[in-house]
């Protein structure tokens, strides 16, 4: 192979690199879905503001954790480019270890969930940025 040969086809790997390399919003249908599942474990971690509880004068706050129990439905999701709203209907109390120790709280109600869709090395995940409270408060036992 000669000098002008090995020149061009190098040429062609180098424009055939760029254009893989080219950073492009892949199409909307390839989108990750949210499943069901993955909003239990997404709101992990999460804080929802509450209004007070029986006679209390300042609102609260719960945190969720992965050792509680939920009940979850989805009632409505839309999704529009990199950004999804879901509302949920949710139902949940304290961890089985903190009603061993006489902790008992019960909440039920409608919060909806703010995501973004993050774009990482491989992957791309939604991940919640807000937490709307619609209706999700304390129950009363």
């Amino acid at each position: 192979m000669n000098r002008r040969e090995c020149s061009l086809l190098l040429l062609l790997l180098l424009s055939a690199l760029a254009g893989a390399c080219e950073r492009r919003p892949p199409p909307e249908d390839l989108r990750p879905e949210i499943p069901l599942e993955n909003i239990g474990e997404d709101i992990n971690g999460q804080r929802v503001s509450l209004p007070a509880e029986g006679g209390a004068s300042e609102p609260s706050s719960w945190r969720f954790f992965l050792n509680e129990p939920k009940e979850i439905d989805i009632l409505e999701k839309q999704l529009a480019g990199d950004t999804a709203t879901v509302v949920i209907e949710l139902r949940t109390r304290t961890s089985p270890r903190a009603e061993q120790q006489g902790i008992t709280k019960k909440l039920a109600g409608r919060l909806r969930l703010h995501y973004e869709l993050k774009s990482y090395f491989v992957v791309r995940k939604w991940e919640i940025v807000r937490i709307e409270n619609i209706s999700f408060k304390y129950l009363k036992e």
